[in-house]
């Protein structure tokens, strides 16, 4: 070797030591914050999370990397990947013993208590130090060589809506970010809904209807769907499946398929297919699913819409409520199962025409011509109503029932109304409740609803003091013994005065002397359907009256303007 060659590699050598010194080594690839959940859905305080990215084609191991929330810092260890093409959830609470609702897996995945034990469970997540303000804050992720990304926000996307990075290859700045468009509210593990894929057809709940809306049992209607070009390039062409989820289970399987799929034609961008099939059930709620074919993002391939078939009187009816407690009381709504049939409650909801919040998430059996007492206060019901003897529920949340008049709606797991009515200001009468006459008659009826006349003001957790008062359509009146004598020997004392009068109809019963004095009121302006009220023989001052003959007068008011008068006689034994 000469001594030019000989040199020559000693400089070389040199000067590659003098790089491997002065310049970092290679970062081992580029992974970028893609997702943020600030605003928690709900009332939650523990669901806040950060997605990750990895556009790489290697999958990147993150151990050493820093990801920083406020004076919350994570340090990942070795071994923490993070797959090729893929996504890594970084969240504030992961998992959480069932059926503790607080975690990413309880509402993002299956709530087993497990991550990675379901389908929809198929990307990596870890738990974090994290916190996030709603309106504005900072995150930031870096690697070891002090590479960093990092989205500063300014304003509160909304209730469990996300922000979302646009273009994974874009700037960290907010012009490439923007708010989760999917009716979910964010696409944990997906491409993000504000990103553009060339190849993306989409159905949305609310492009799906059916014709005519209630159809009759077995009867043909038709289940339409508009399928929209969302992507950035004329669609590629795919094929729409049909589906019946008999089990509400949310899975689909091949005994719930409805037929062959409907072929989709190639689609502009931005433009609408509208695909029809014809269908027909027996009388029941279904839950009918449509689903486009793979491409570029299918969480927004498949939408169902809830359909009842056949109108029919609901297993669970609105039977009795209290809107104007009184002291020491609480508001309250009863419900009734009319059926032969136990009917479960669990994901049902109640509340007015501003929404409806859960009842339970847990199993609540309502079981046959049993009653089931819905309270903003479950304490103070009891002591309110110490006889009371059936289930009494204080619900997560309670919509106050307005005394001014409001609705009342009532809705099963699926989403259907199953019972509601609206009521007026003439409900608001302190302590006295409302109730249903009759069961079998629809809730809608105004005439099927009127205040308690139970001397108590209302009948919790048993039958209806106007249960079946339709029927009362005149006026009757009987006293019996007739004569009585009120002398205190323990025979015939008093006298039972039993009456009918229309419904919805106020009575009044007065006595009067032969002369046509006022003797003893008892009662005035009442609302009654039908009684027994017993006369003493005394007058309105305690005192007994003499013997002789005394007029009864009925009047009614209200829904009736009747009158009456009959004869009791007062002797002596």
């Amino acid at each position: 070797m000469t001594d030019k060659v000989l040199n020559f590699l000693i400089r070389f050598f040199l000067l590659l030591c003098l790089l491997i010194i002065v310049l970092p080594p290679a970062a081992s690839g580029r992974v970028v914050l893609n997702e943020i959940l600030a605003n928690e859905p709900g009332s939650r305080v523990k669901l806040e999370w950060v997605e990750l990215f990895n556009p790489d084609t290697s999958a990147i191991d993150l151990g050493g990397w820093t990801f920083i929330s406020k004076s919350d810092t994570t340090i990942f260890p070795a071994g923490t990947l993070i797959p090729e093409k893929n996504y890594l959830i970084l969240a504030r609470k992961l998992v959480s013993v069932p059926p503790d609702p607080e975690s990413f897996e309880y509402h993002w995945g299956n709530g087993s208590g497990i991550w990675g034990d379901y389908p929809e469970e198929s990307y990596p997540a870890i738990e974090v130090k994290l916190s996030l303000n709603n309106s504005s804050g900072t995150v930031t992720f870096i690697d070891p060589q002090q590479n960093s990304s990092s989205f500063s926000w300014n304003k509160d996307a909304g209730d469990g809506v996300s922000w979302e990075r646009i273009s994974p290859s874009g700037e960290d700045s907010i012009s490439n970010w923007g708010f989760c468009i999917f009716s979910k509210g964010s696409t944990p593990g997906k491409v993000n809904s504000v990103t553009p894929a060339d190849n993306d057809l989409s159905i949305s709940p609310q492009n799906l209807s059916i014709e005519p809306q209630s159809p009759e049992e077995n009867d043909f209607f038709r289940l339409k769907v508009k399928v929209t070009n969302t992507g950035i390039s004329i669609s590629k062409e795919n094929l729409l499946y049909f589906f019946c989820d008999y089990d509400l289970d949310g899975v689909l399987e091949g005994n719930e398929s409805l037929g062959s799929p409907e072929y989709i034609p190639l689609i502009p961008v931005n433009q609408d297919f509208i695909i029809s099939k014809e269908l027909s059930f027996s009388k029941g709620v279904y839950r009918l699913y449509v689903q486009i074919g793979e491409d570029e993002k299918e969480y927004n391939n498949q939408a169902f819409i809830n359909i009842r078939v056949g109108q029919t009187l609901p297993e669970i009816v609105i039977n009795e409520f209290l809107c104007s407690p009184g002291d020491n009381q609480p508001e309250w709504i009863e419900l009734y199962n009319r059926t032969a049939t136990p009917v479960n409650l669990r994901s049902w909801h109640l509340g007015d025409s501003t929404g409806q919040s859960l009842i339970t998430n847990e199993d609540l059996n309502l079981f046959p011509r049993e009653y089931l007492i819905l309270t903003e206060n479950r304490s103070l019901f009891l002591s309110s109503y110490p006889e009371a003897n059936c289930n009494v529920i204080e619900p997560p949340s309670w919509h106050i029932l307005n005394n001014g008049g409001d609705w009342i709606i009532f809705q099963d797991s699926l989403g259907f109304t199953v019972d509601e009515l609206s009521y007026a200001a003439d409900a608001d009468i302190k302590g006295i409740s409302q109730e249903r006459v009759s069961p079998e008659r629809v809730s809608s009826d105004q005439n099927n609803w009127w205040r308690s006349v139970d001397p108590k003001g209302s009948t919790p957790c048993r039958k209806n003091s106007l249960f079946d008062s339709y029927s009362l359509d005149r006026t009757k009146l009987d006293i019996n013994p007739n004569p009585f004598s009120p002398d205190g020997d323990g025979f015939e004392d008093q006298t039972g005065i039993s009456f009918d009068i229309p419904f919805k109809s106020e009575l009044t019963l007065k006595i009067y002397d032969v002369r046509g004095r006022q003797v003893r009121t008892l009662m005035d302006k009442s609302p009654q359907v039908s009684g027994e009220i017993v006369w003493d023989g005394k007058d309105n001052n305690g005192n007994i009256v003499r013997v002789g003959i005394y007029i009864l007068y009925l009047k009614t008011s209200g829904s009736s303007n009747l009158s009456k008068k009959t004869t009791i006689a007062v002797a002596k034994r």
